[in-house]
C-alpha cells in the first residue's frame, strides 16, 4: 500500500504522490485480543466494502482482558513484563496487520493503552503499571522496529486517559514511548522536543480521553507544541449526548500552528446516554450528525465507533449496555450509512474543506437543528449539513462572495446522508436572504445541501468499496466461528 504523509499546508493526510485521502476510520480496538482469525478476515472484508479506509486497533489493550491475551490463550508478555514481548502474541498481530492491508485497510496502531501507564481502570480497579519511563523507550523502538517497513500502519499514542491522570504526571512516560518509535521506525535518536524535520517521516498523536471534569479532550489538552513528536490531532468529542464537537474542531482548525485534526472517538452507535441505568442509546442520526459537524468544521476525516464492536462483545457478554455481539454490531444502521458519507468525502472533497459558518444567516444553537457550512475543497461547491433538514437561510451577499458571482447562476443539489438519494431543489430568494428547502424535516431527516454554479454542478459519486460479509470461497457468513470470552 502507498504510504500516506501530511500534507504542505497541514490540514490533511494524503498519498506520498500528493493525492488526497479520504480518512474514514473505524474502532476496533480490542481485535487482537478478541477476534478469531475467519472473524477478523470477515470483518475487514465487511468495513472495506461499507467503504472504510482505516481500522483504530490497540497493540496491548487490557480492557477486556488484564492478561491481553489471543483468542488462542497466548499472553502478549511473559510474566507481564513489557521487556518480554511475546513471539506468539505478535505473530498473531502481524496476520492482522497483513490481512488489513490485503484488504485496503490502513491501521492507526496503539502500542499501549492508557490504563497500563497509570495503572487503573474506568471502574476503579487498580494494577500495576505495566509501562514506565524506565521501559517505555525500549519498548517502542522493539514494536517500531518490528513494523518499520508496513507502509499501512500509523501511529498514536496515549489510549483514553490525559497525560496528567489524577494529578499525577505521564507526560515523560509517553515522550520516552514516542522516541523509542522514533529509533524503531526510522532508525534516528530524536528528542521530543527536538524540531528535527524527520519527525515528519513518523506522523504521530495522542488519544486523549474526554475529562468529565474539565471538559478536555484533545491531544493538545496538556501538551505543547514544543512537543515535536506530535503532529497531528485526535479528539474524544466523547458519548454525552450534548458535545459540539464542531466547536472542538474549530478550536484546534484555528490554531497559530496548524495541524490535521479530527473527532477520532465520537459518539459510539449504540452506547449508552443514560448511566446507571442503559435505556437510552446513541442512534444513526446521532452517528451522522458528529460526523458531518466535524467534517463542515474542518476535520481531516472521521472514525466510526459501535459500543459492541470496539470491545468485539460476544454471546455471552449481552447485558443491558451491550445489547449485541460484535458480529451483529458490524451491520448496525450507522455503520452501513458511512459509505454514502465516504461517496460525499470521495467527490466533495470532505476532510479538505474551507469551514464557512459566518454564510449562514440563521443557525439554531440546539443540536437537533444546528447546522454546519464549508465551501468544498475546490473551492466549486458550498456544502450544509441541516441535522433535521427545513431550512438553511443564507447571507446573499456573503454567498455572491464565496462563488464571486451572483446567485442567479447556482444551482441546489440535496443529498442524503441516510441512503444516498439526491434530488434537485433550488435557493428562494427573500431580501438579502437566500433559503434552501429540503426535501423533508424532521428528527432524524438530514440532508448536505450543495450549492455550485449550474454548469460546474460536482457529481456525487457511487463508490465501488468491494464485496462484504463473505467467506473466500463465497459462501455467505452466517456467523462468527468463535468469539473468544475470557
Amino acid at each position: 500500500m502507498r504510504r500516506l504523509k501530511i500534507s504542505e499546508d497541514r490540514r490533511y493526510f494524503e498519498y506520498e504522490d500528493g493525492e488526497p485521502f479520504a480518512w474514514l476510520a473505524d474502532t476496533a480496538w480490542t481485535l487482537p485480543q478478541r477476534i478469531m482469525w475467519q472473524d477478523v478476515e470477515h470483518y475487514m472484508r465487511l468495513r472495506r466494502a461499507q467503504g472504510f479506509t482505516v481500522a483504530q486497533i490497540v497493540a496491548l489493550d487490557p480492557e477486556r482482558d488484564v492478561l491481553m491475551r489471543t483468542p488462542s490463550g497466548c499472553p502478549a508478555l511473559h510474566d507481564g513484563d513489557l521487556n518480554q514481548p511475546n513471539e506468539e502474541y505478535f505473530a498473531y498481530l502481524d496476520r492482522i496487520l497483513e490481512a488489513a492491508e490485503r484488504h485496503g485497510l490502513y491501521v492507526l496502531l496503539l502500542p499501549v493503552w492508557g490504563q497500563l501507564v497509570v495503572g487503573d481502570n474506568w471502574m476503579g480497579e487498580t494494577f500495576e503499571k505495566t509501562v514506565t519511563e524506565e521501559n517505555a523507550r525500549g519498548f517502542g523502538e522493539w514494536i517500531g522496529r518490528r513494523y518499520r517497513n508496513r507502509s499501512n500502519v500509523l501511529w498514536c499514542l496515549g489510549g483514553d486517559r490525559q497525560p496528567i491522570h489524577k494529578g499525577v504526571d505521564y507526560r515523560n512516560v509517553w515522550r520516552r514511548l514516542a522516541e523509542g518509535l522514533a529509533k524503531g521506525v526510522l532508525g534516528a535518536d530524536l528528542r521530543y522536543d527536538d524540531p528535527d524535520p524527520r519527525w515528519r517521516d513518523l506522523p504521530l498523536t495522542y488519544h486523549a480521553c474526554h475529562e468529565l471534569e474539565t471538559g478536555e479532550c484533545s491531544t493538545m489538552s496538556y501538551w505543547t507544541d514544543d512537543e515535536a513528536w506530535i503532529s497531528y490531532i485526535m479528539l474524544q468529542s466523547g458519548h454525552g449526548v450534548d458535545a459540539r464537537n464542531f466547536d472542538l474542531i474549530a478550536k484546534e482548525y484555528d490554531r497559530a500552528r496548524p495541524m490535521p485534526v479530527w473527532d477520532g472517538e465520537p459518539a459510539y452507535e449504540m452506547m449508552p446516554t443514560s448511566w446507571p441505568d442503559f435505556t437510552q442509546f446513541h442512534d444513526s442520526w446521532m452517528v451522522r450528525r458528529r460526523a458531518y459537524w466535524g467534517l463542515l468544521s474542518g476535520a481531516f476525516g472521521h472514525t466510526y465507533g459501535h459500543c459492541s464492536v470496539w470491545s468485539s462483545i460476544g454471546e455471552r457478554e449481552r447485558d443491558a449496555m451491550f445489547r449485541k455481539t460484535w458480529f451483529e454490531a458490524l451491520t448496525d444502521e450507522g455503520a452501513g450509512q458511512m459509505r454514502y458519507l465516504r461517496d460525499a468525502m470521495e467527490s466533495l472533497g470532505l476532510g479538505r474543506c474551507r469551514p464557512c459558518r459566518d454564510v449562514l444567516a440563521e443557525n439554531p444553537d440546539d443540536l437537533e437543528h444546528h447546522m454546519q457550512a464549508a465551501m468544498s475543497a475546490d473551492g466549486e461547491a458550498l456544502l450544509v449539513y441541516l441535522p433535521s433538514g427545513g431550512e438553511a437561510i443564507l447571507h446573499r451577499t456573503r454567498v455572491s462572495e464565496l462563488f464571486c458571482q451572483s446567485p442567479e447562476g447556482l444551482g441546489v443539489l440535496w443529498y442524503s446522508p441516510r441512503n444516498g438519494d439526491r434530488c434537485e431543489g433550488r435557493l428562494i430568494e427573500e431580501d438579502s436572504r437566500l433559503v434552501g428547502v429540503a426535501p423533508t424535516a424532521g428528527r432524524g431527516e438530514d440532508w448536505l445541501l450543495v450549492i455550485a454554479p449550474v454548469d460546474r454542478m460536482p457529481d456525487i459519486v457511487v463508490g465501488d468499496y468491494g464485496e462484504g460479509g463473505e467467506q473466500a470461497d463465497g459462501e455467505e457468513r452466517r456467523g462468527p466461528a468463535k468469539v473468544f470470552q475470557w
